[in-house]
């Protein structure tokens, strides 16, 4: 078989033909007719073995010699016989002669067998020449040979049609036998019936008997199409066309679905679709699809040489091809040959327009508007406008008023009606009919020419042409419906030249297209309102581009060039560094690469949504901007906005202080009722911008401008009132609120403390975890704690993050919980309590421990320990034992880092439990025996180590199991001892279960039960004081025991109570 082009070929193609080959198996192609004749004397002879049992026994095992020998002899015998019968003069050599025409062509590799099989073919002859003694016969010989093999017949003469002199070619492909048509048949059946699998299986069958058959692999190819499995499908269909090479239809086909079917991995087909256009193409010289297919693939693939040669050579077949040449001009122009594509165009307008021309094609406006588009390109303005004139009179049919020629100032030709055009010597109204003069002129080239005019400096003409477009339409007729493409281009083309207004005529009616609402054309837009001085205006623009795009940076630009010339200069320096910022984020060199990340079910907790971002972030997330002031409104109006927002807050306020307590009891009315209100001052918190800066670093130093309107706007009238009153009774002169610098940063907005509202929040954010609103209630706390009146105070960071592990707590979202209280160990470093805090956060928390024992968490961990370990060695030490230094975080008053001046216990033993819950018994023992030698009389770390030990030795990989139970006993014991003497109940009663576990875990049950009985009778009498009980467990864990020792009667003497609790 030829050799194919297929991407990614070293994937096998299925693994029910991983040992299947390409070329067929030569001892059953051989017998394949004496395999066909037993099954057909089967059926003859009534046996129940089915044909397709038939075949399946023959193809998997190969005749040996004696028994082909035999097959043949009988076979032969009844065909000689049926040969005399039918005509006496019938020649088998021209029988075998006409057979072998029938047969393809195989591979070159299947000559490797003729070698293998000449001796069997020798006797098959010497055979057949001893058992009859007709002459003809005896002169034909027999000449076996697989298909495309060399034949045999030596001395008998040349078979027709092959040799030297013969006709060149393949042969024409055999008929699939019997057996390969039923197989095909039921392959098709399964298909159509939806089992892929039964059917592939069939076909796979069928390629093993004779890969060369073509049906087969097509059908395979559709299958595997069905199966989502495209590579496979080409690869198929690859291999089908090989089959037939001169079939110019099916690599056709084949190339087309390589470009067409492959979904979004089609540029990855592009090779094998340009390979399948190629062999088209040496079957066909002259065929067009090839040619244009592989034009197509070159453009695809930025070849543009090789595009423009396809496409020369396409117009030599097809000379004067409209789609051909406009598509020989794009390929022109993208090689930077603009030259080429004129003359191009020159050529083919000159051959139309020539009395010789008699060519079908024709030339349309669209040839006309890429023509006039190269001399825009190139800014041959004039010469367009000429081209243009002169084409479009030509196609309207006034070719011989060349008069217009001579008109170059303007283009009255064009108008809609004779006023202009009377003044012209040698016009005639009467002439051509109006229809040929401006209303037979495209839209599209009309605008061509008024831009021309435009750039020219012809102002007054290019507008007449403009116009032509009704920018003030406002009906559902109207021309922006149509044509939204022209007007923005005009409009650019406008604003660029300096018509502020009328640019704004003709952006104004595209906020009449939903697609064409985007950030870039209000931006146009604010640049037209600046131009014309209207700077309010303007601003509303370009935030309206930011609220569309909010990554924008063009509008914040534009926004802060205009703040730096009104002298807003704190204004214009926000804006700065939030592009700045922006920038920064888009930059890859300065982000690092993203790591994969595990796909998130459920919410985007903090670590999803960068919640926690560490001081190194540089894209600080921020609030909502649901509500937005504009700096240059009217300030009177501004005043009116703002006084109907702080009412409208203010009854806000006050339903939410009366409803607080009913909250804080749990009644869901006024539950409702508070958390509406809070949902409103919060929203109008986040969308102070004020609070939430692009640059977190920079501290809070009061409200300045028009911020201070809002932020003073107090929601408590009375007492805003009476500030007023004791102003003038005082006489004192109360300052414009508007103006004028704070003597000292505010500690409140809107007349509420910045506690109080970091209480709303809070509350706010709780309420809504108890809800099942778990990522809103996320959304609350990150908005507090970037909120840059928070962010910088230890104490309000520290309640955010406790509520936010709270709210993780009561969704039960462990990812979160970990992530939160890895603030505590990064802010609070070496100290003792944060790791509690941390290992008490993942244990309430209802959900497996995944996360608790992730990869990330131990790293981090494990980074604390070796902080922890670089503090306390020598310089010696630290340059041969460790590769960085240590990461410390916590900071003091004065910013300097807090470096430890011993080992932390509690971190050892954190990192241990991560180890042993992920049953890495032998490297938490480690952590574990640092922590003993700190502590060595800490019970809890002697159950720990001996859990470690009897959990290790009960591994396949222990190597010696006894050894490790007796040093885990050992631990257990010298817990037991320890813990048995406490004063507490709870203590004592704990280490008997913990000791009654431990047995029963080894299987020595005889042990734990007396451990069991100890639970339970160091509770009775104590059952109220006890804050832990485990008399439940030990109850249930003796029954067990008792029941899987077949004595239930024991389970008699376990306390009633505990039993039927159990």
């Amino acid at each position: 078989m030829p050799q194919s082009h297929v991407p990614g070929s070293e994937s096998s193609l299925d693994p029910h033909l991983a040992h299947i080959s390409q070329y067929p198996d030569p001892e059953p192609s051989t017998m394949e007719s004496s395999a066909w004749r037993s099954l057909a004397r089967n059926h003859a002879d009534g046996e129940n073995t089915s044909p397709l049992q038939t075949l399946q026994d023959g193809a998997h095992g190969a005749p040996s010699l004696v028994e082909s020998r035999a097959e043949f002899e009988s076979s032969s015998a009844r065909r000689r016989s049926q040969s005399r019968e039918l005509s006496e003069e019938s020649d088998f050599l021209g029988e075998v002669s006409d057979g072998l025409e029938d047969i393809s062509d195989a591979d070159s590799e299947t000559m490797d067998f003729a070698a293998g099989i000449t001796k069997f073919k020798d006797d098959v002859r010497n055979f057949r020449a001893s058992q009859t003694s007709d002459t003809r016969d005896e002169q034909s010989g027999l000449g076996l040979r697989l298909p495309g093999g060399r034949s045999d017949n030596r001395g008998h003469g040349r078979l027709p049609g092959r040799g030297r002199g013969g006709l060149r070619g393949p042969r024409r492909a055999a008929e699939p036998t019997g057996d390969i048509k039923l197989r095909l048949s039921k392959a098709n059946e399964a298909f159509i019936a939806g089992k892929y699998d039964e059917a592939r299986l069939i076909i796979s069958e069928i390629i093993r008997i004779n890969a060369e058959t073509y049906e087969a692999w097509t059908i395979l190819s559709t299958i595997f199409q069905e199966l989502g499995r495209i590579n496979d499908a080409v690869m198929a269909l690859i291999y089908a066309s090989h089959l037939r090479p001169k079939n110019v239809a099916g690599w056709l086909k084949c190339a087309r679905f390589a470009r067409e079917e492959t979904g979004e991995h089609w540029r990855n087909y592009l090779p094998s679709a340009n390979f399948c256009y190629s062999s088209a193409l040496r079957a066909d010289s002259k065929c067009i699809e090839a040619r244009l297919g592989k034009a197509m693939i070159y453009l695809e693939r930025n070849k543009l040489a090789g595009a423009i040669s396809e496409y020369k050579t396409i117009l030599k077949i097809r000379p004067y091809d409209s789609s051909v040449i406009s598509n020989l001009a794009a390929a022109y122009v993208d090689n930077g040959e603009i030259e080429n594509a004129k003359e191009l165009y020159k050529e083919t307008f000159a051959h139309f327009r020539s009395h010789e021309s008699e060519s079908e094609q024709t030339v349309t406006w669209n040839d006309v508007n890429a023509y006039i588009t190269l001399y825009e390109y190139l800014g041959e303005y004039a010469v367009a406008i000429t081209e243009l004139k002169s084409l479009s009179r030509w196609l309207l049919g006034r070719e011989s008023d060349d008069f217009w020629d001579e008109i170059i100032d303007d283009d009255r030709e064009w108008d809609a009606d004779h006023l202009r055009r009377v003044e012209v010597p040698g016009f005639s109204a009467d002439r051509f009919p109006l229809s040929t003069y401006g209303n037979g002129l495209p839209l599209e080239l009309r605008v061509k020419m008024g831009l021309c005019r435009l750039n020219m400096g012809h102002h007054e003409e290019a507008l007449r042409h403009l116009d032509w477009l009704e920018p003030l339409d406002r009906s559902e007729q109207s021309k922006i419906l149509e044509y939204p493409d022209l007007y923005l281009q005009v409009a650019d083309r406008l604003l660029e030249t300096g018509l502020y207004q009328n640019a704004l005529a003709f952006y104004q009616p595209l906020k009449r297209i939903p697609e064409q609402v985007t950030a870039p054309l209000y931006i146009q837009m604010g640049r037209c309102f600046q131009g014309n001085g209207l700077d309010f205006k303007a601003e509303e623009c370009f935030q309206t581009a930011i609220q569309i795009d909010e990554n924008n940076i063009e509008a914040r630009m534009e926004l802060a060039k205009m703040y730096e010339e009104l002298g807003e200069q704190e204004q214009a320096f926000i804006y700065v560094n939030e592009a700045m910022s922006i920038k920064r984020s888009q930059d890859p060199r300065i982000l690092p690469a993203s790591k994969p990340r595990r796909k998130r079910s459920r919410i985007d907790g903090p670590a999803g949504s960068n919640a926690l971002q560490t001081q190194d972030s540089v894209t600080p997330t921020r609030g909502p901007r649901t509500y937005k002031p504009r700096r240059l409104a009217d300030p009177v109006e501004k005043l009116k906005e703002e006084t109907a927002r702080a009412e409208q807050l203010r009854s806000q306020y006050h339903a939410m202080r009366k409803e607080h307590q009913g909250m804080r009891n749990g009644d869901p009315r006024s539950t409702n009722s508070w958390m509406e209100a809070a949902r409103d001052l919060t929203d109008d918190f986040r969308s102070f911008k004020t609070f939430y800066p692009w640059d977190k670093y920079v501290r809070f130093l009061g409200y300045t401008g028009d911020a201070r309107l809002q932020a003073e706007t107090s929601l408590d009238s009375d007492l805003t009132a009476m500030a007023e009153r004791l102003s003038r009774n005082l006489g004192a002169d109360v300052a414009d609120k508007t103006h004028g610098p704070s003597p000292d940063i505010p500690a409140d907005y809107r007349g509420i403390p910045f506690s109080a509202w970091l209480d709303i929040f809070l509350e706010y954010a709780l309420c809504l975890a108890r809800i099942g609103k778990m990522q809103e209630s996320y959304e609350i706390c990150e908005a507090a704690k970037d909120a840059i009146v928070f962010y910088h105070s230890r104490e309000d960071m520290f309640l955010i993050n406790v509520a936010w592990c709270v709210c993780a707590l009561l969704s039960s979202d462990e990812e979160t919980c970990v992530t939160v209280a890895r603030f505590f160990m990064k802010d609070y470093q070496f100290t003792t309590d944060s790791y509690r805090m941390f290992a008490a956060v993942a244990r309430m928390c209802q959900s497996p421990i995944s996360w608790y024992t992730s990869g990330p968490t131990q790293k981090y961990v494990l980074r604390q320990i070796k902080a922890m370990d670089y503090a306390l060695v020598d310089e010696a030490r630290r340059g041969k034992y460790f590769s960085e230094k240590g990461s410390y975080s916590a900071q003091d008053e004065n910013g300097r880092h807090i470096v430890n001046d011993d080992m932390d216990v509690a971190l050892l033993m954190l990192y241990g439990h991560i180890l042993y819950a992920g049953t890495s018994y032998a490297y938490a023992l480690n952590y574990f025996f640092r922590a003993h030698a700190l502590d060595p009389e800490n019970a809890m770390i002697n159950l720990n180590i001996g859990l470690a030990y009897v959990h290790y030795a009960l591994k396949r990989q222990a190597e010696n199991r006894q050894h490790l139970i007796l040093q885990g006993l050992t631990f257990l014991f010298a817990y037991y001892e320890s813990r048995s003497q406490s004063s507490s109940i709870e203590e004592r009663q704990e280490a008997h279960y913990n000791m009654a576990r431990a047995y029963h875990m080894l299987g020595l049950t005889h042990l734990a039960i007396p451990y069991y009985l100890l639970v339970l009778k160091k509770a009775v009498g104590q059952e109220e004081s006890m804050r832990e009980d485990l008399m439940i467990d030990a109850a249930y864990n003796l029954q067990t025991i008792y029941s899987m020792a077949g004595n239930p009667d024991l389970t008699d003497t376990i306390n009633p109570s505990y039993k039927e609790i159990v």
